[in-house]
């Protein structure tokens, strides 16, 4: 709970810990990084607590020399989930990104990034939420330049509203969509 200007929520857990953190109520911005940085864990459980609004911003150009490049930034798998709601801007640089896998269960979303919304290096996949997303690349990207056999993009419900500069959905390796409503 509580705010924090200028700063950063870092996780860095031994490689086989499952971490959960519950946002409630969150508003953290950091000028030179990510707002909340995945450093290491085994997976990581974002989890938005139910009737809460969380904020979570970057304000200027990334610092970081390991190349962290979004407001959420994850080395691992991470999973975003519950009912709440989050704010996600970044002025530059990407949105939310997983260099693993990354998955979204619900939750309410308004993403403002610069390069892409939402990113994960094997797979997105998302179950459930309302998503409002604005990029300046794609809003909705999974690509793994070092295999050919990942980056896909699953979507079994939600709700979309996308406005890009580049794709609204980009899947390098395969895309299925279920039962979302979407306007791109």
């Amino acid at each position: 709970e509580g705010s924090l200007s200028e700063g950063q929520l870092i996780v860095d857990a031994p490689k086989n810990h499952k971490v959960q953190l519950v946002l409630r109520g969150v508003d953290i911005s950091c000028a030179s990084g990510a707002a909340v940085y995945i450093r290491q864990a085994d997976k990581v459980f974002l989890t938005l607590a139910s009737d809460t609004e969380n904020t979570l911003a970057t304000t200027e150009v990334f610092a970081d020399t390991d190349n962290v490049d979004g407001v959420i930034f994850s080395k691992e798998d991470l999973t975003l989930n519950g009912s709440g709601s989050l704010m996600v801007t970044s002025a530059k640089g990407h949105g939310i990104v997983s260099k693993d896998d990354l998955a979204i269960t619900g939750g309410s979303y308004h993403i403002t990034a610069q390069d892409h919304g939402l990113s994960g290096k094997d797979s997105v996949r998302i179950a459930d939420g309302d998503f409002t997303i604005t990029a300046g690349k794609d809003c909705i990207h999974a690509e793994n330049k070092d295999d050919v056999n990942k980056g896909f993009l699953y979507i079994g419900h939600g709700n979309f509203t996308l406005q890009s500069e580049g794709d609204g959905l980009s899947a390098a390796y395969s895309l299925q969509i279920e039962a979302a409503i979407m306007n791109i």
